[in-house]
C-alpha cells in the first residue's frame, strides 16, 4: 500500500441532469426560442489529495478543498489495474503511468450544491521523471524528488459521475496542476525489466498555492 499527498489545481467539468431551478453552480441549458445556453460557472481554489494504492489492493483517495470551491470526495479505489514503469537509468530517468477506478460509492461535495455521492471515478495517472534514485539496482525501490520531476510530465486526472441528494446527476473531470518545491516520492516495479508492472508507490506532490480549481457545471437534458 501506498501514501500520496498532492496539493493540486484542478480543472473540473461538472454537468448537471435533473429538474428543478439551477444553483449558483448551475449553467442553464438553452432556453426555449433557441437562446444560448448560459457559459458556465467557473469555481477556483486551493485543494489536496491523499491517495493510496498498490497492485493488490483496493485504495483510497480523498479529494479535499483548502481555499476556494469546487469538488471533494472521499472514496474506495481499485488496486491499480494497469500500471508500469519505465527506467531508463538513475540519470537518464523514466516514467510511470496508471489507471483505476471506483471500488464502491464514496461521499463527495461539490460547492454550491453540497453533498454528493461519487457513483463513479476514472483515475489516469502519468509521471514522468527527469532522473532518479535507485540504490538497490534495477527492480527495486526507487526514489525522486521535486527536482527530478518533469516539468511538463505530470498529469492526473478523475473522470466520473456523482448524484447529489436531490437526485441531481452530475459528470465531472478533474486534472491536477504542476507540483512545486517539496514534491516526490518512490515506486516499486514489480521486476527488474526497463517496462515493469507497479507494485506500489508513495508519491508527495505540493502544488503551488496559486494553482486553482476550476469547476464547470452545466444542465444536462
Amino acid at each position: 500500500m501506498a501514501a500520496e499527498k498532492m496539493m493540486y489545481g484542478v480543472l473540473l467539468a461538472v454537468a448537471l441532469s435533473g429538474c428543478g431551478a439551477a444553483s449558483s453552480s448551475e449553467a442553464q441549458s438553452a432556453a426555449p426560442g433557441g437562446t444560448p445556453a448560459l457559459p458556465p460557472v467557473i469555481h477556483t481554489g486551493d485543494g489536496h489529495l491523499d491517495c493510496s494504492i498498490s497492485a493488490k489492493e483496493n485504495g483510497r483517495q480523498k479529494l479535499s478543498i483548502q481555499q476556494g470551491t469546487g469538488l471533494e470526495f472521499d472514496v474506495a479505489v481499485s488496486p491499480i489495474i494497469d500500471g508500469t514503469i519505465q527506467t531508463k537509468g538513475p540519470e537518464k530517468g523514466g516514467a510511470y503511468r496508471f489507471t483505476s477506478h471506483l471500488a464502491a460509492p464514496g461521499k463527495g461535495a461539490l460547492a454550491g450544491v453540497g453533498p454528493v455521492t461519487i457513483d463513479a471515478l476514472d483515475t489516469k495517472v502519468n509521471v514522468e521523471m527527469n532522473r532518479y534514485q535507485q540504490p538497490g539496482g534495477p527492480g527495486t525501490l526507487l526514489t525522486f524528488t521535486s527536482e527530478d520531476m518533469a516539468a511538463r510530465g505530470i498529469y492526473v486526472e478523475f473522470a466520473g459521475q456523482a448524484h447529489a441528494e436531490s437526485g441531481d446527476k452530475y459528470a465531472f473531470r478533474v486534472t491536477l496542476g504542476q507540483p512545486g518545491p517539496g514534491s516526490g516520492g518512490s515506486v516499486k516495479p514489480a521486476g527488474p525489466g526497463y517496462n515493469a508492472p507497479i507494485q506500489s508507490k508513495m508519491v508527495v506532490v505540493v502544488a503551488p498555492q496559486t494553482t486553482v480549481v476550476t469547476t464547470t457545471v452545466t444542465k444536462l437534458p
